[in-house]
């Protein structure tokens, strides 16, 4: 946003054109829209085979009633807007002002760290989802997709558009199976959420290192700190 101080109304379409770039290559559109299901289903997949109860998810029960299958669009949009309020602070804003000075893994710990000190409130809310899961197990949790989220953004070019669809997907999809800890009651799901997620983490890591989250061709970081 510190282009907004210093450039006015061209700062501003400055600030906002990465909610807008789209432009980042086919095999990058399908890891953004492709990523969380396989995410979400590989996790699935293990919570059952290490004995996890199968149970369908409460979200399914909406799905008879009058509104039907409407639910799911609905319920995308309004993810998608509220991920995209906190895309663009995260990625849009802090993520890059952090790459510029401590490279894509440093950036990534301090990031998530703050983003999990942002959702901690939640855990104090009755009823809130997210009270159901261990502290620990859920800052874990947090931390690791943030590594994820880095190596979308910087992959595609600095889209805050790749990974606001990808914050929303995961929200609006994660509810259509039973593996929430508060849905699961079983702390298992906790153990096989956090792991699915550390270990994408780790493998973005071993396969790109800790600097940028890109193979060497790939511009992308040097034209996110030029911005």
């Amino acid at each position: 946003m510190l282009h907004v101080y210093d450039s006015g109304i061209s700062g501003l379409r400055t600030a906002f054109r990465p909610l807008t770039a789209w432009r980042f290559g086919l095999r990058w559109w399908i890891v953004v829209l492709g990523l969380a299901p396989v995410i979400l289903g590989v996790s699935y997949a293990a919570y059952l085979s290490l004995g996890g109860a199968f149970q369908r998810a409460p979200v399914l029960a909406q799905l008879d009633g009058p509104l039907g299958l409407a639910i799911v669009p609905i319920a995308l949009v309004v993810t998608l807007v509220l991920a995209l309020g906190e895309e663009l602070g995260w990625r849009g804003y802090l993520l890059p002002l952090l790459q510029t000075r401590f490279g894509a893994a440093v950036a990534s710990l301090v990031l998530g760290v703050c983003w999990f000190a942002w959702h901690v409130p939640l855990q104090f809310v009755p009823g809130d989802a997210n009270s159901g899961f261990p502290i620990v197990l859920w800052g874990l949790s947090i931390v690791a997709t943030a590594f994820v989220y880095t190596w979308l953004f910087n992959n595609t070019g600095g889209s805050v558009l790749a990974v606001t669809l990808f914050h929303g997907l995961f929200n609006t999809l994660g509810p259509f199976i039973a593996l929430h800890p508060s849905v699961t009651g079983n702390p298992l799901s906790a153990y096989v959420l956090v792991g699915a997620n550390l270990t994408v983490a780790l493998a973005i890591l071993a396969v790109y290192g800790t600097r940028s989250f890109t193979r060497p061709r790939n511009a992308a970081v040097s034209s996110i700190e030029g911005q």
